[in-house]
């Protein structure tokens, strides 16, 4: 395929896609539009305080050079990042809907005003002009990076409801009935299960509660593409710095 036919395919999923719009990213069957952006807008900062604090404390602990090959890291990386996509989208959607809903209003008004304006004989062209109703919404053609963050979520969404309790069951089946001490502080247990119980519980909401998006198992080899590289990753820390 050529690079030209690349972008013609990457144009058509972006703008002719009936699956990317709106109302299947940032609306909920249950939570009402401005709450959902505003749950969504806290788990966002909340993700991020945790990633932050637990860069932080690798770093302290002289582990930082190694924080980004754990799985779980990585894995919570992604969860922030659509965290983030969806807080944009969902916020932009409601401030969407807020806008139609004033100038819907507006010409509400605009109209009952006109239909008792005097006699046409009575009045100048410049009234007509000012008095005649405005559109409820005027289609605008979405943004090229409004449509990529669209996609974004819609990928992202996917890998965080297939890793997330992939790393949930590891971490608590595997790893830690043989660590006792992995949760010996009340900074280290806080982030362990933010990063290791809730992330399965915040995938839980969004399946059930918060999100409309749908799965396509056409998707899934960029999920596979994700593990590859990730199985690359490991090789490369083993081989290089004998650390897995």
């Amino acid at each position: 395929m050529t690079w030209l036919g690349i972008r013609r395919r990457f144009y058509c999923f972006l703008f002719h896609n009936p699956e990317l719009r709106d109302e299947l990213f940032a609306t909920s069957y249950v939570v009402p539009q401005r709450i959902l952006a505003g749950i969504r807008s806290t788990l966002f900062i909340y993700c991020l305080a945790v990633l932050i604090s637990n860069l932080a404390v690798n770093v302290a602990h002289g582990a930082g050079w190694n924080w980004a090959a754990y799985f779980t890291t990585l894995t919570f990386f992604g969860i922030t990042l659509y965290y983030g996509f969806a807080s944009y989208t969902t916020i932009a959607y409601a401030w969407k809907q807020q806008k139609i809903r004033t100038d819907g209003a507006a010409t509400l008004v605009d109209s009952e005003s006109a239909s008792q304006s005097p006699p046409l004989s009575d009045i100048g062209e410049g009234y007509i002009k000012n008095s005649m109703p405005r559109e409820i919404a005027q289609t605008q053609p979405p943004s090229l990076a409004h449509q990529v963050a669209l996609a974004s979520q819609w990928i992202l969404y996917e890998s965080f409801t297939c890793f997330a309790p992939l790393v949930s069951l590891i971490y608590w089946a595997l790893l830690f009935p043989t660590q006792n001490d992995i949760l010996d502080s009340g900074l280290d247990t806080w982030m362990g299960v933010s990063m290791h119980a809730l992330n399965s519980v915040l995938m839980l909401c969004e399946v059930g509660v918060f999100a409309k998006t749908p799965y396509r198992y056409s998707h899934f080899w960029i999920l596979f593409v994700f593990l590859a590289l990730y199985l690359a990753l490991a090789y490369f820390m083993v081989g290089v710095y004998g650390f897995y």
